[in-house]
């Protein structure tokens, strides 16, 4: 099994044991979410630079964490208590179950999309990883 996909089965699996109830978790499907599907949470390896060194490949892929949250007038809160239940999870355990060396939370972006009665909310944590 490659290591990015070991580091997505894990950290899924993490996640799931945290995520309240209701929540649908998976991988990201690369498609546009539905407002009835939602909330739901999407994980993905969008890049992994790699480096060579004398000895061996240093792999530090990043992982994103995506939220979708439907909620018409304070999604940014709704978010913000998502963002609670998902670094806590992941700051718990930061090898993600030993898939990797450590999983650093770098940075959260919050927007709404509206459209519709109800918008809906996209958070996305991201987190590098190092691998080797």
């Amino acid at each position: 099994m490659h290591e990015r996909t070991a580091i997505r089965n894990s950290a899924l699996s993490i996640l799931d044991d945290a995520a309240p109830p209701g929540w649908t978790l998976r991988k990201g499907r690369g498609r546009a979410v539905s407002i009835e599907e939602c909330p739901v949470l999407e994980l993905a390896i969008p890049n992994e630079p790699t480096q060579r060194g004398a000895q061996r490949k240093r792999r530090e892929p990043v992982l994103t964490v995506t939220t979708y949250i439907a909620e018409g007038e304070d999604g940014d809160t709704a978010s913000d208590d998502a963002a609670v239940w998902i670094e806590a999870a992941l700051d718990a355990d930061p090898t993600l179950g030993g898939v990797c060396q450590d999983a650093t939370h770098a940075n959260t972006e919050i927007a709404p999309y509206a459209g519709g009665e109800t918008p809906v909310w996209e958070m996305t944590l991201t987190y590098n990883l190092r691998v080797s």
